[in-house]
């Protein structure tokens, strides 16, 4: 989805309705593992799934490292608390990891 995102809007009609169905398919997954918030499910997963891809796509394009890590820590944590799932903590090597509820 990150990688073809900026190339499909120029490509032909089938193309588009095969990155329309893989984008539904996430929208879907999201949409079945969100807790209830009182926001309406589906906008919530659509707004996740757009987020993630739009964050990587950003951060992807962006000369700075530090910069390019900070904005993908960002829509991970705002991705986390709209979808009400647990936080994600660092591990000592560097790589997420769920972390442990009290």
């Amino acid at each position: 989805m990150v990688a073809l995102s900026t190339d499909v809007p120029r490509s032909g009609k089938s193309a588009r309705s095969v990155f329309e169905t893989v984008f539904r398919s996430m929208v879907s997954v999201l949409e079945r593992s969100l807790t209830q918030n009182g926001r309406p499910r589906r906008a919530t997963a659509q707004g996740i799934a757009s987020l993630c891809i739009g964050g990587m796509v950003v951060a992807r394009a962006l000369v700075d490292p530090a910069l390019a890590d900070e904005l993908r820590d960002a829509c991970m944590s705002v991705a986390l608390d709209l979808g009400g799932w647990p936080k994600q903590s660092k591990s000592k090597n560097g790589k997420s990891k769920a972390a442990v509820a009290p």
